[in-house]
């Protein structure tokens, strides 16, 4: 019998850095096997005609000091940093605000300026009477925000982006990707614009070259053996054996899954009654993106914008010159956007892409007489975890039966959470490093 080696599935950001750590660990007995032709999972890009849009926009930023060096490391000097100008568009009354809403309120009709301000008021009152105790994210919105932020944009887009109500959804994922300003800084940027930005993106970093994909691109380089091109069908758990499309059975010591956790039913089709139930609980939704390419030069001194009201399709938009003035040809300018869809909201791809352009020629991104190069539509399935009320039960049911099997979860879907890349990259991080105390304390099968 072939000597037995652990397995990593999928070369994302994940994978490529579980791999990185084994590899400057001294470890050898391990292979990374990914079914596409190039690694970098998500952190893709695409080039056509010289537009370079991401699969999915992209940014980097951290506040993990390990990650930020191994990401500054993989870049060095192909690393742009800058100041996030990150607004929410508000048709209903032709204004732009800033980024997060609940923090810049400045700018909006006086009336909703103080609805929101007396919405607040009554929230924090609710709070320091020992009112709030949250069992859902709409719940959450009101308790912190109170009802006239929430009914104004949160609830909205909340419906918009999730694609179910936000009071199905858990609240444990919020973190630092729902911003939560104090009520001074609440207040300060309702009465003015001239105040600093909050938030984990305010300040953020891009690849000058290549777009996003530079990063798995370089961190692949460091990697001594991705193997490409290599599909699993099967995962022998009886037998620690992975099985690819192509019929080689390659038996594993453990594995590491990176891979999306609600795939397990096709490849271990024995799996347990209760662990198959509950990956089929999980809840994700699809982004389709529709990037288009435009003759002029300037669009937007923005990177991205937000869209909550009817009437848009897209509930964010991404000008990526911005992000790097490379992602387009000389003298032109291109637009990303993106379009949440689920089996909640199934969505029409070819209507969709319609409407999104005349959607972007109503609210003035495109004029009259813009002319667009490119119209390049592609769909993400799954693209974000939905935290729905039975997430955290499912998962754990999961991974616990995989981790009885030797099989160690990692990953923005393999772990079934709301990572970002730099989380990817951790997650990505510590699994290597269980992978090696396990293997110090014990001798490998064979």
């Amino acid at each position: 019998m072939p000597e037995r080696q652990d397995i990593i599935l999928g070369a994302g950001l994940t994978g490529l850095t579980a791999a990185l750590t084994l590899q400057e660990a001294g470890e050898t007995d391990w292979i990374l096997l990914e079914k596409e032709a190039r690694p970098g999972g998500h952190a893709r890009s695409v080039e056509i005609d010289g537009y370079v849009f991401d699969y999915g926009p992209h940014i980097l930023f951290t506040g993990d000091e390990q990650m930020e060096a191994l990401i500054r490391s993989v870049l060095g000097d192909n690393l742009r940093s800058q100041e996030r100008q990150a607004f929410i568009y508000h048709a209903a009354h032709g204004v732009y605000t800033r980024f997060p809403f609940q923090a810049h309120l400045f700018g909006l009709p006086v009336d909703v300026v103080r609805a929101c301000l007396v919405g607040l008021v009554e929230a924090v009152e609710g709070r320091a009477r020992g009112e709030f105790r949250p069992t859902n994210y709409e719940e959450w919105m009101r308790g912190i925000f109170g009802d006239a932020i929430a009914d104004r944009l949160m609830v909205p887009y909340a419906r918009k982006l999730w694609t179910i109500e936000p009071a199905r959804m858990d609240f444990s994922w919020i973190d630092q990707r729902v911003p939560t300003p104090d009520v001074a800084r609440i207040l300060t940027g309702a009465l003015t614009d001239e105040v600093d930005q909050v938030g984990a993106t305010a300040h953020f970093w891009y690849p000058w070259h290549g777009g996003i994909e530079a990063l798995p691109r370089g961190l692949a380089e460091r990697v001594e053996d991705v193997q490409l091109g290599r599909e699993v069908e099967r995962i022998d758990v009886r037998a620690r054996a992975v099985v690819l499309a192509d019929g080689e059975r390659i038996a594993y010591d453990r594995l590491l899954l990176t891979l999306p956790l609600n795939k397990l039913p096709d490849w271990i089709p024995e799996l347990p009654h209760e662990v198959g139930e509950a990956c089929e609980q999980l809840q994700y939704q699809g982004i389709f993106n529709v990037n288009l390419g435009v003759d002029r030069p300037h669009l937007s001194d923005l990177h991205w914008v937000y869209f909550y009201e009817d009437g848009f399709p897209f509930h964010r938009l991404s000008f990526p010159a911005n992000f790097s003035p490379h992602n387009v040809p000389e003298g032109k300018s291109s637009v990303a956007t993106e379009i949440a869809y689920s089996r909640y909201r199934p969505l029409d791809q070819e209507a969709a892409t319609e409407q999104t352009i005349a959607a972007l020629r109503s609210a003035g991104i495109l004029e009259a007489e813009d002319r667009v190069d490119v119209v390049h539509a592609q769909a993400i399935e799954p693209a974000y975890v939905i935290y729905d009320l039975d997430h955290a039960r499912s998962v754990e049911t999961i991974v616990s039966w995989l981790a009885s099997r030797d099989i160690h979860a990692a990953g923005r879907f393999g772990r079934w959470e709301y990572f970002n890349m730099d989380h990817a990259m951790k997650s990505g991080q510590t699994a290597a490093r269980a992978l090696i105390g396990e293997r110090r304390k014990k001798p490998v099968r064979r």
